[in-house]
């Protein structure tokens, strides 16, 4: 019985631990942590199943608009030429570091007023594992509240800017 109490207690500890320290956080964890996962799945393309892979994104992360503007942007960068022609067999990833939220707060999208927040985080894009050749900047994302029955996290991100150093 005593051993149920101790754990019992430990238990109540933690709990109350850990919603202090989510307290204190500024921004939710999920919505950073929604935006660090979708910047990495966006980066994240293989030669062999990119096709799949941007599917995937597009299900789990983006609005339309926002898939659509991506996928042009890979494009206009010479990504998906590279992707095609299985000869390079290119591999494109990224390290992203701590998203910030830059701005925040309800805009008119589409005739509705929906929360938006505007998150920028450091980037270093890698081809074929090579850190050496990377390519470093920032990313930003506006991150807009979705109906849950649309997405389960109740994010998507509708738009996405990126800035490569040259």
């Amino acid at each position: 019985m005593n051993r149920l109490k101790a754990a019992l207690a430990a238990a109540v500890i933690l709990l109350a631990t850990a919603q202090v320290e989510a307290a204190s956080e500024p921004h939710p964890v999920p919505l950073l942590k929604f935006h660090r996962d979708c910047v990495i799945k966006a980066f994240e393309l293989n030669y062999g199943s990119f096709q799949r892979q941007l599917q995937d994104l597009h299900v789990a992360c983006m609005t339309d608009r926002a898939y659509i503007d991506w996928r042009s942007s890979l494009e206009r960068a010479g990504y998906i030429d590279q992707l095609k022609n299985g000869k390079n067999k290119l591999v494109l990833a990224a390290n992203v570091g701590a998203g910030a939220v830059i701005s925040e707060g309800m805009r008119e999208l589409a005739s509705k007023k929906r929360y938006t927040a505007t998150i920028k985080s450091p980037v270093q894009v890698v081809l074929n594992g090579d850190t050496s050749r990377s390519r470093n900047g920032y990313i930003e994302t506006d991150v807009i509240r979705v109906r849950q029955s649309d997405r389960i996290v109740g994010y998507a991100i509708h738009a996405i800017r990126l800035n490569i150093k040259k």
